[in-house]
Order: C-alpha cells, then sequence, then structure tokens
C-alpha cells in the first residue's frame, strides 16, 4: 500500500473498532451525598480480573471523585442511571497511577462487555509498529438526563500512532505517549470535527487494532489487544499519556509490579 491507501485504512478501522469496544467503556460518575444527578469524572475499561467483574481506570479519577463526591458510581446499562459501587475498596497503585474497582453480582450485565484479562499485549515494542484505539469519555459530552433517568455520555473513538520523538524528559519507563490536539482531530470520514476539551478521557483504555503486518482484508477489530490506560493530558505538548498495562502493573494477579 501507499501512504494515501494506509491513511484510508487506519481511517476505516476507527468505526469497526468504537462498535466493538464501546460495551466494554465505562463512565466513573461521583455522586452527591443528597443523591442528585451526579457528574462524569472520568472513563473505565469494564475487564475480569481473576474471574471477578471489575473496573480499571487511572488512580487519580477514583481519588478524585472520593474527594469531591459522597459516592462514587459506574455507568451500565445504557438508559439505565449508574450504578453505585459500594462496600468494596479499590485496588490502587499510585505509581502508575492505575486502578481497579470490584463490581459487586448486582452490577447489571446487560447491553455491556468485560474485556477477558488475557487479551492485552505486554511487548511494548510493538506499539510502534500497529495504529492505536483510545475510547473514552470526555466530560463536555457527558449530561443527566432526567427524560433518559440516567448519564448520558457520547463516546469519543480515537486513533492514533505512539509518538516517538520530542518527549517529554519525565516519561517513564512504564508510559507511552500518543499525539492528541483538541483542535486537530478528524472524524472516520475525514472531516474535521469541532474543538474538544478532553478532559474526561482520563483512564480511557488503549488498544492497538493487531494491524501491524496483517493483510488489509485479514484485519478485523476482535485482533486488538489491551496495551494501556490513559493517564495524562499534556496540552502544551499535544499528547496524551498512557501508562503500559498488564494487570500486574497494579498488583491484581499478585505479582510486584514489573
Amino acid at each position: 500500500m501507499d501512504v494515501d491507501e494506509k491513511i484510508q485504512f487506519v481511517l476505516g478501522t476507527v468505526a469497526p473498532m468504537a462498535l466493538h469496544t464501546h460495551p466494554y467503556v465505562a463512565s466513573v460518575v461521583g455522586v452527591d451525598a443528597d443523591g442528585g444527578a451526579g457528574r462524569h469524572v472520568g472513563s473505565a475499561l469494564r475487564i475480569v480480573v481473576g474471574g471477578r467483574r471489575a473496573i480499571v481506570t487511572a488512580g487519580h479519577v477514583l481519588a478524585q471523585a472520593r474527594a469531591h463526591f459522597a459516592r462514587i458510581a459506574v455507568s451500565a446499562t445504557r438508559g439505565a442511571p449508574p450504578f453505585e459501587v459500594t462496600g468494596t475498596d479499590p485496588v490502587v497503585d499510585e505509581e502508575h497511577d492505575l486502578a481497579l474497582l470490584p463490581l459487586d453480582a448486582a452490577y447489571p450485565s446487560e447491553g455491556i462487555s468485560f474485556w477477558p484479562e488475557e487479551r492485552f499485549d505486554p511487548e511494548p515494542s510493538r506499539l510502534a509498529t500497529d495504529f492505536l484505539f483510545v475510547h473514552g469519555f470526555p466530560a463536555v459530552r457527558s449530561r443527566f438526563s432526567g427524560l433518559a433517568n440516567g448519564l448520558v455520555n457520547r463516546s469519543l473513538p480515537y486513533g492514533v500512532m505512539q509518538r516517538e520523538d520530542d518527549l517529554p524528559a519525565d516519561l517513564a519507563a512504564f508510559q507511552f505517549a500518543m499525539d492528541f490536539d483538541p483542535a486537530n482531530l478528524v472524524g472516520p470520514d475525514g472531516q474535521r470535527v469541532d474543538w474538544l476539551d478532553p478532559h474526561g478521557l482520563s483512564g480511557s483504555p488503549v488498544w492497538r487494532i493487531g494491524a501491524s503486518g496483517l493483510a488489509v482484508d485479514r484485519w478485523s477489530p476482535e485482533r486488538a489487544l489491551l496495551v494501556g490506560v490513559v493517564t495524562q493530558w499534556r496540552p502544551d505538548e499535544k499528547l496524551l499519556v498512557a501508562t503500559r498495562w498488564p494487570a500486574r502493573s497494579v498488583g491484581l494477579d499478585g505479582r510486584a509490579p514489573p
């Protein structure tokens, strides 16, 4: 493929990846003591870890939710109110800015999915040779609807390559960067989209789509593997920073972080 054909191919993967991953992404919601409407704080990935359902998000998302709200809820079935999470302590890794919050058996399952914990790629070298895909909920696209009786979220699917040049000097070995200029976002149709404030994308999962070295007609979104979680937006450098997955980076499997 020439350059133009490659660009058209990667743009064409955004819509299928959005459909494939949308059932797995969730909104972390802060709820006031009076049980009001609630507010979107950050994004998350629904995942199964050790046979138990949970969400994974950025550690600072949970910290902000706990600091500013009386209770924490997680979006569930579309059109239903967020599900309040009670009686469960999160597993937090402050160094890597990751957190896992187990969900109890009452958390709904209709219309949503949980990412299998084995569907990740721990090999960082593949990040630079594949197309990356971020999916989460910017706060500006989240609102409470009395008519819908719940939080209405419009997600942001975003395809990008790993950034390898002009990196911040303080980028850690467990982090990777992706270009992100909200003023130059392009939709799957190749057209510019309106400027977007990315606050609320922290906690968004990052996948590599699995297209590297593969013929175009053999690719499908089922080849995607989890590679990280968004933890920072750096507007001056116009990039997103993510912490690399796997789960052991937050000690979820009993092993020490790498």
